[in-house]
């Protein structure tokens, strides 16, 4: 890399500072891991990351952001980008099963502490999802932040919910399973500042959408 950065001086090359505002749990459980391949292919744009829940105001405080918006599918900013609309399912540990058990219904689940990021609202919109509205949550543990819950998951602690994005990387490589098909809707991402003309911001928007659809 600074190889390349060293060529890239040498043609006179215009160097680039890229600032990205992006949620915690997405910046540690998918950007994070994909981050580096960006900057080797793009060395003459230097990246910062302020890993943040608060919105930054746009041109002075940062160049673009990542935002996760609960609830049905609504833009926080006209021209913002849609990232990934998200549904949410049960993931835990293969080794958090009992010997000689299952999980063969929804009803199942119950035998195990169930991860929290909120109250049971996330939860109860799952089970409802899987025909069983109203249900009674016996046990739980509760995180301030769905990277805890999932990293929780993946140790062996409980069931959380995850989704495609924070979840399918543990979930490729085995450390997490996916017990049940059924879904649920619960929100969607957002790229702000993706309009921009800045070859920088561009660059970033094309790769991001790149990653995602693989």
């Amino acid at each position: 890399m600074q190889i390349a950065r060293s060529v890239a001086q040498a043609r006179g090359e215009t160097r680039e500072r890229l600032r990205l505002s992006v949620e915690p749990a997405f910046a540690a459980r998918w950007l994070l891991p994909r981050l580096p391949r960006f900057v080797a292919s793009e060395p003459q744009i230097d990246v910062e990351v302020d890993s943040t829940e608060i919105m930054r105001e746009l041109g002075s405080e940062t160049d673009m952001a990542i935002r996760y918006i609960e609830g049905p599918r609504r833009s926080p900013q006209r021209s913002a980008i849609l990232v990934e609309e998200v549904a949410m399912f049960p993931v835990l540990a293969p080794s958090l099963l009992r010997p000689g058990q299952s999980l063969r219904t929804p009803e199942d689940l119950l035998q195990y502490p169930l991860l929290h990021e909120d109250e049971d609202r996330s939860w109860q919109a799952w089970f409802r999802a899987a025909g069983m509205p109203g249900i009674s949550i016996p046990r739980r543990m509760r995180f301030n932040d769905v990277a805890l819950v999932l990293q929780a998951a993946a140790n062996g602690h409980g069931i959380a919910l995850g989704d495609d994005l924070l979840a399918g990387d543990d979930l490729k490589a085995g450390r997490l399973i996916k017990p049940f098909q059924v879904t649920a809707p619960c929100g969607t991402y957002w790229l702000l500042g993706g309009s921009s003309r800045s070859r920088a911001r561009r660059t970033f928007r094309d790769w991001l959408a790149e990653q995602l659809a693989h």
